[in-house]
């Protein structure tokens, strides 16, 4: 028989051999992220959402991802860290809701009390509270300032009740909840569209005076750090020293796959060397 025959036959064997193996391995993965998807325990989703990484399926990376930001995430939460210049905390991860299915329960709950928060349902006390003592702010003569939201009613209704709360039970501070006017509305920029190119539109001035006041910025999500930065330089401009920014949430990133992928396979193969 000719070569060249023999040596096209096995390359159709080979090839049709991995589109197989392909095919069986995508709905081996399919399936993993199904039994993900349904477990109950922290344990099993874990071990089969790894199951169906290695099967290649991009939801279960992103699963993956989201259930250990640990891994991929640089800061943990309520642990400060320097950003932009500005020295920085924030209470949990955030998912942007599009992730919502690919979450378990206690990150949905904390989502749905983020955007309470937002909406002025809840107070955010604990939240505050929480970011306050991580930063070492507990008894010091700070005045907290409020990031301007995307209209006046917003603004309002979101900061009101920590705008009580602080002039209530925290006598070391000073609300500036009534330092910034909205005085016109804007997009929002968690709904603008362009991701990282994103721009505050500056819907707001300082009308009170915060000349050598030492403050701290509360916002409702961290995504980039622009926003907070353009504050920052706004209300120092008008004299004020910005010390810090705490914040809800963070918005969790999502890396390139591969090196979810790269992550996932790194275990199991030091695994199977360590003969777990």
């Amino acid at each position: 028989m000719n070569e060249r025959l023999v040596f096209l036959i096995l390359l159709c064997l080979i090839g049709g051999l991995l589109h197989v193996i392909g095919y069986w391995r995508r709905k081996a993965g399919e399936a993993a992220f199904a039994a993900a998807r349904m477990a109950d325990k922290d344990e099993e989703r874990d071990h089969y959402c790894r199951l169906a990484v290695m099967g290649g399926h991009r939801d279960a990376c992103r699963m993956f991802c989201f259930s250990r930001p640990d891994l991929f995430e640089d800061h943990p939460p309520l642990k400060p860290f320097k950003s932009r210049g500005i020295r920085m905390a924030f209470y949990g991860y955030y998912y942007p809701s599009r992730y919502n299915a690919l979450l378990g329960e206690e990150q949905r709950a904390f989502c749905r009390s983020l955007y309470q928060f937002k909406e002025g349902e809840v107070h955010g006390i604990e939240f505050f509270k929480a970011c306050m003592t991580a930063l070492q702010a507990d008894g010091k003569p700070y005045h907290i300032m409020f990031m301007p939201c995307s209209d006046e009613f917003k603004y309002a209704r979101r900061f009101k009740r920590l705008d009580w709360y602080i002039g209530k039970h925290r006598p070391e501070l000073t609300s500036g909840l009534y330092d910034v006017d909205v005085f016109e509305p804007r997009e929002s920029l968690h709904e603008a569209k362009g991701g990282k190119n994103r721009i505050l539109e500056r819907n707001y001035r300082i009308v009170r005076k915060i000349k050598g006041k030492e403050i701290i910025i509360i916002d409702d999500v961290m995504t980039t750090g622009q926003s907070v930065a353009d504050y920052k330089e706004e209300i120092e401009r008008c004299g004020g020293k910005v010390v810090a920014a705490i914040f809800y949430g963070k918005t969790v990133t999502v890396p390139p796959l591969f090196l979810i992928k790269a992550a996932v396979w790194g275990k199991y193969i030091t695994d199977r060397i360590e003969g777990h």
